[in-house]
């Protein structure tokens, strides 16, 4: 319902901001401003409360609800800041957006553990009934083949290509709710993407389809943003008259919006793989750190 609040057609009667007059254009969405303290506000509460039974920086660390408070702080950038108003201008600023959804918000959140904190929102007998509520159960089974590396990363590889080709890509900058919608898709599918690789860091049984969905994921961005830089054509017709406000050809802002999902997406996936990999390689005891020598 918080959709139909937000007005269509908002990003094609407006225009394109100039350098000048940027940071006049923060974003209010709706469904942003009410999900983002939101879900602060939840964890934050649940925290508190972890903290109160178990004491300061147990079950949940300091550093973590740090972690937690940067991964905030980026979605406030991605999708409050002039940075979003400014994503229907240049196309590099778009790319900017989303790597910040897909590749540095989810995994700042989920290193704060907000499936640990939430649950100490609830009052304690509701947290004791869901813990033995079968339809709880049954729901976990049913969602715990998603959470599995490789199909998560088949799902988030299908939300990045599709939202990605030229019709979807030019639907969402003409009507608001469709740019809501592809903003919540690339986040949730991203959150179960990290999600899958940090459940693999746990078990050294899933680590190798950890690493395998981590290339995978790298490779696949990687083409796409190969496939927008080196097109010869304008791939998304809105940003033809957009750029030359900021002194750029509409075709090197693609090229650069190619290379920003090309570049420091794949060195984030890339630090992934290798996180997953010393995991697998200190597990196996392959790997030794080596012993100080007496003088």
């Amino acid at each position: 319902m918080i959709f139909l609040s937000i007005p269509a057609f908002a990003h094609e009667s407006a225009q394109p901001i100039e350098p000048s007059n940027v940071w006049h254009h923060w974003s209010a969405e709706p469904w942003v401003l009410v999900s983002l303290p939101l879900a602060f506000v939840l964890y934050g509460v649940g925290v508190r409360n972890l903290w109160r039974h178990a004491g300061l920086g147990r079950g949940i660390s300091i550093a973590r609800v740090a972690s937690y408070a940067g991964g905030g702080a980026i979605l406030i950038v991605a999708l409050v800041s002039p940075l979003d108003s400014l994503s229907g201008t240049l196309l590099a600023a778009h790319m900017v957006q989303h790597v910040l959804l897909i590749g540095v918000a989810p995994p700042l959140l989920l290193a704060g553990l907000p499936g640990g904190a939430l649950p100490w929102f609830l009052p304690k007998t509701t947290r004791r009934a869901l813990g033995r509520s079968s339809g709880v159960r049954v729901f976990a089974e049913w969602t715990a083949f998603l959470i599995r590396p490789l199909p998560a990363c088949a799902l988030h590889g299908a939300a990045l290509w599709l939202w990605h080709a030229p019709a979807p890509f030019e639907a969402a900058l003409r009507n608001e709710a469709v740019h809501a919608f592809e903003h919540v898709t690339f986040f949730a599918t991203a959150m179960l993407f990290w999600h899958s690789l940090a459940a693999s860091l746990r078990s050294t049984a899933t680590v190798p389809a950890g690493i395998a969905a981590g290339f995978l994921t790298l490779v696949y961005g990687g083409f796409l943003g190969a496939l927008i830089t080196f097109s010869p054509t304008l791939l998304y017709p809105w940003y033809q008259r957009g750029p030359e406000q900021w002194g750029l050809d509409p075709l090197a802002d693609q090229q650069l919006a190619g290379l920003i999902m090309w570049v420091p997406a794949s060195f984030i996936y890339l630090l992934a793989c290798l996180a997953l990999a010393a995991r697998l390689l200190i597990s196996s005891g392959r790997y030794r750190f080596p012993a100080h020598q007496s003088s």
